[in-house]
């Protein structure tokens, strides 16, 4: 892909994401989109197949983002404890929602349409490995894994997005705090 093509995904992404924050994900059109970004509607499909793709790379673009956090491939290194494990999967969310508390909205509008034959949730296998092996060894609930994922990300948004609103300070709740909450909601 040439630059001046990435470069042009990156806009159209980040238009879509400007409306997904301002007036909610099912509000995203293709005219809308290109209308911010100032091009035809029809080049917005020279780079997405239609607006479920469009959607699909938004929400992809944040998980990647969420990834880059913390060194996510060690999740599913069996040479470390699961405790360990599951705590830098906390630990990388809960960064991400420091930084990026928008982000996360965008995932939970993504979600809420429900645009994908498969789960949002499997683009995650990562998590959802690391997850699956947890409760096996009897570390986690035994409960589905959407529900454990959605514990750990719902608590970590609405703590970012306290901070971002200024409810109270980063400092005031440190993620010893956080962590504690979350892992006692889904551990054994």
């Amino acid at each position: 892909m040439k630059k001046k093509d990435n470069t042009k995904i990156v806009k159209i992404l980040d238009a879509t994401v400007k409306i997904i924050l301002n007036e909610g994900a099912a509000a995203v059109s293709t005219v809308k989109v290109a209308k911010i970004v100032g091009i035809a509607q029809s080049n917005v499909y020279l780079y997405f197949k239609n607006k479920n793709d469009l959607l699909l790379s938004a929400y992809q673009r944040e998980l990647d983002q969420i990834k880059s956090m913390g060194d996510i491939e060690s999740l599913n290194d069996q040479s470390i404890p699961i405790k360990t494990r599951i705590d830098n999967y906390v630990h990388s969310v809960f960064d991400y929602s420091i930084k990026h508390p928008d982000g996360l909205t965008l995932i939970e509008q993504i979600k809420m349409l429900n645009i994908s034959g498969d789960h949002l949730y499997d683009n995650n296998t990562i998590v959802t490995d690391l997850l699956n092996e947890a409760i096996e060894v009897g570390y986690l609930k035994k409960l589905p894994v959407n529900l454990l994922m959605a514990t750990v990300f719902n608590v970590m948004h609405r703590h970012g997005l306290n901070i971002k609103e200024g409810l109270y300070d980063e400092k005031e709740y440190p993620y010893e705090l956080i962590a504690q909450l979350v892992l006692d909601a889904i551990k054994n």
